[in-house]
């Protein structure tokens, strides 16, 4: 790794940046980015690398500052979840899998199918329903 930081610091020099820092505008925020300064600062005022010293991404307190750090997600809304779960699909579907399965649910479970039985007559109406009120939701929801 030598010769790479040679060239990175002759890079560094010849742009007119001194090898103490000093005329460094600002300091990173992100300690990954400040050890790796450290770093190359310490090679480049003496010429060999610095011992290793161990990272601090192993430790739980920078693990912990990562975790606030990073933006949350919202959760889904959970009648748009149930929506996505009555039409079998998952919350990243397209429009044009929603639609799909809409048409392909309703054809199975369509009441005419069901015309000469009073049980699955009534169990399939309820399910078409069913599947009808996830395809307006999702429908709404997604400004179809």
């Amino acid at each position: 790794m030598d010769p790479i930081f040679d060239r990175l610091g002759r890079l560094i020099r010849s742009l007119g940046v001194d090898s103490s820092g000093s005329s460094r505008p600002t300091r990173s925020s992100d300690p990954l980015e400040q050890e790796a300064e450290d770093e190359l600062e310490e090679f480049l005022r003496t010429g060999r690398d610095a011992p290793k010293k161990p990272t601090s991404q192993g430790g739980k307190a920078y693990q912990e500052q990562r975790r606030q750090e990073a933006p949350t997600r919202p959760s889904p809304d959970p009648v748009l979840v149930k929506a996505y779960t009555a039409l079998g699909l998952p919350i990243t579907a397209t429009w044009e899998d929603i639609n799909a399965a809409h048409r392909t649910l309703l054809k199975k479970h369509h009441p005419d199918r069901h015309a000469g039985n009073e049980t699955l007559l009534k169990q399939a109406t309820a399910q078409s329903q069913k599947i009808n009120e996830a395809f307006q939701v999702l429908k709404k929801h997604l400004g179809r």
